[in-house]
Formats: C-alpha cells, sequence, structure tokens
C-alpha cells in the first residue's frame, strides 16, 4: 500500500490544510473522503496509514462526531494532534454582492464561527448545512445568491470570488486535528495521552477518578463527556492528560484509574502540538 493519508474532503477543506501541512516533508498521499465516518473506515479498514479529522475548534468547541467515532471503532487510534489557524472567506460566483446573496453554505461549525458577521452583514440569508466547507464552495460555484463560507484554498479551487476576507467572529480561531492510525505514536518527552472512561453510576465516582491524576501531578488539559446512546442522563468522559502512557507516573495513574471504571479505553499517546502563531 502506497503511504496514504486521507481527510475530510472534498479538495479545499481546511482539514486538508492541516494533512497538507503535515504531509508536506513526508512522502504521503494525500485521499479525500466525504465524510468524517468514512476516514474512520478507511483506518479500520486498512485502506490508507494515516487520517486528519477535526476534533476541537477554539471558538465553537467539540466535533462532537469525531468523539462519537473514536468511542466506536475499537481499532482506530490517534496518533498525533495538528494545530491549524482558520481563517473563514466569504466566497460566491463572479459577479455577487451581499445584497444578492440568500442563501449561505459551508459546514455547521464554520456557519457557527461567523455568527456575529452574518447576523450583522447577512441577517435575512438562509444557513444551510453542509458535509464540509469545500463542498459548500462547489456548490456555489455556479448559482447566483448563494454564498459559501470557506478557505482562501477553496476560492482558487473552485473559481470563486473573495467577497469577504476573515469573517470569523474572533481573530484567535485554532481548530485541533487528529491524526489517525492503527498504532499510536512513540514516547518524545513532551505528549499528550487520550482516553475514554465510562464510570459506576455512584456518588462522587467522576470526582474520585480525577483524583487520581491529581495523586499523580498529572495535568489534565481536557474533559468532555458524551451521552450513552442507549440510555438517558448516563455519560462517558474523554480525557487528555500530560504525559505518554509509557511514562511511569501515567501508566500508575491508568491502572488505579481501569480499576475504578466499568472500562477505560486507551484511545492513544502523541507528541504535543504547539499553537501556531
Amino acid at each position: 500500500m502506497e503511504n496514504l493519508m486521507g481527510y475530510l474532503g472534498p479538495p479545499g477543506t481546511f482539514t486538508e490544510e492541516a494533512a497538507r501541512s503535515y504531509a508536506k516533508d513526508r512522502t504521503f498521499f494525500l485521499k479525500p473522503y466525504p465524510t468524517i465516518d468514512q476516514v474512520f473506515t478507511a483506518i479500520a479498514k486498512n485502506e490508507i496509514n494515516q487520517g486528519v479529522v477535526p476534533v476541537e475548534n477554539s471558538l465553537e468547541g467539540s466535533v462532537n462526531q469525531t468523539y462519537d467515532l473514536l468511542s466506536g471503532n475499537p481499532d482506530v487510534k490517534i496518533a498525533g494532534e495538528l494545530l491549524c489557524r482558520i481563517e473563514h472567506f466569504l466566497l460566491t460566483a463572479p459577479g455577487q454582492t451581499l445584497a444578492k446573496i440568500k442563501e449561505v453554505y459551508s459546514h455547521p461549525q464554520a456557519l457557527d464561527q461567523c455568527r456575529f458577521f452574518l447576523d450583522k452583514f447577512l441577517p435575512a440569508a438562509s444557513r444551510i448545512n453542509m458535509a464540509s466547507t469545500a463542498e459548500a464552495a462547489a456548490l456555489v460555484a455556479q448559482n447566483e445568491g448563494k454564498a459559501a463560507i470557506a478557505s482562501r484554498r477553496a476560492a482558487g479551487l473552485y473559481d470563486l470570488e473573495i467577497l469577504r476576507e476573515n469573517i470569523q467572529d474572533q481573530p484567535f480561531n485554532i481548530t485541533r486535528f487528529f491524526l489517525l492510525a492503527l498504532v499510536d505514536a512513540p514516547r518524545t518527552g513532551d505528549d499528550k495521552t487520550s482516553i475514554l472512561i465510562n464510570l459506576h453510576d455512584q456518588p462522587g465516582s467522576l470526582y474520585s477518578a480525577l483524583g487520581i491524576f491529581a495523586s499523580y501531578n498529572l495535568n489534565l488539559t481536557k474533559i468532555e463527556s458524551r451521552p450513552v446512546r442507549n440510555e438517558l442522563g448516563k455519560y462517558i468522559f474523554y480525557l487528555d492528560v500530560e504525559g505518554h502512557r509509557e511514562d511511569e507516573k501515567v501508566a500508575h495513574a491508568l491502572k488505579e484509574l481501569k480499576a475504578k471504571t466499568l472500562f477505560l479505553k486507551l484511545l492513544g499517546s502523541y507528541p504535543r502540538a504547539t499553537t501556531p502563531s
């Protein structure tokens, strides 16, 4: 198999930008997939070596689908994280103006990240969710009265005009992506470990679980809850902790934690990414 890296496509998505950035000094061939689910499936079936999917944005929070798929795909591991600065552009077919725009298409996260701009300049325009920003750009390319929120690269790929630049609500807009594979990454000395746990339904269970990390002086950088789909009011928890699963303190903490949970899934250890300037 060639060195293939899958990503949420089509070409022109921000996920492609993250994948291109990671692969530029490596011998990877990029392969787009129309959904996050299909990237996971391709990894699980060993059709590609690695995959890139969005997981979290600094303005709008987590991409819940990615967390749910991590829970439901036991063979897929997190092998890395990528942090990319996101700049959104309002794109249209040539010759359009703001006054002509009746519909705005994009990924739900992108629409939410540009809420202030849309409320101010396009309050009457319908906001229509798409599977990706690039799919939105492709759709509006031949349509009057429609606009897409997407990347500068998407404008070039689909022959669109940039009607407005940098329309995100805040200038600091960072998206975190996971690099997926069938194995996680070796220890570097500056790592993170992600885990999934399900706790006993009793008072103090979460407090007790989190206290284990405090007792080992380990820093938790993220706690995320997601509903158990077959039972209302029940939750599983995703945790990110500084350190690698092979670090002595992390290994001891995970062993203690496993004894206090209904189940513990190690999602992967991987190098910690730095925030882009």
